[in-house]
């Protein structure tokens, strides 16, 4: 499967197909992600970015939005699932594990066919890699790979 597909996951388990990109799903709907239009503005004004370009301001903007909760997570075709979280708490980990059921069970008309696919995770604790399988198997014991200084 050459696909790539991404979402948000807020910390109520709450499931946000990502259409296009990540920054434009948030600068569709800035309240739902914690974040106000005129915060969007001045972000992308302080670098001289227009608004939805993926330069430094979508970069500071999803960190913003990672720290209030949310977790973004996208498929690079025939790679990895890609996902940002603020801590690998195990009430994270719960919600990673109800996601990676929902992706091999099918959801948003996609199905995740390879449970041996790697989730890489990034969060400000370090990097850390899992299958999709053993996560939403519940076996999955998140495995530190490197740490941020």
């Amino acid at each position: 499967m050459t696909m790539s597909i991404a979402f948000f996951l807020s910390d109520m388990g709450d499931l946000i197909y990502v259409l296009d990109n990540h920054i434009a799903t948030v600068i569709r709907d800035p309240e739902r992600f914690g974040v106000t239009p005129a915060e969007i503005q001045t972000v992308y004004g302080k670098y001289g970015e227009r608004i939805g370009v993926e330069g430094e301001a979508r970069r500071k903007l999803l960190i913003e939005v990672i720290r209030g909760g949310w977790i973004r997570l996208r498929r690079y075709p025939n790679q990895h699932w890609s996902v940002t979280a603020r801590s690998l708490a195990p009430t994270v980990q719960a919600l990673l594990r109800g996601w990676a059921e929902k992706m091999l069970s099918g959801t948003y008309g996609f199905r995740e066919q390879d449970r041996y696919l790697p989730v890489k995770g990034s969060t400000p604790e370090g990097e850390t890699i899992c299958t999709i399988g053993d996560l939403a198997d519940g076996s999955c014991h998140v495995y530190q790979v490197s740490e941020n200084d």
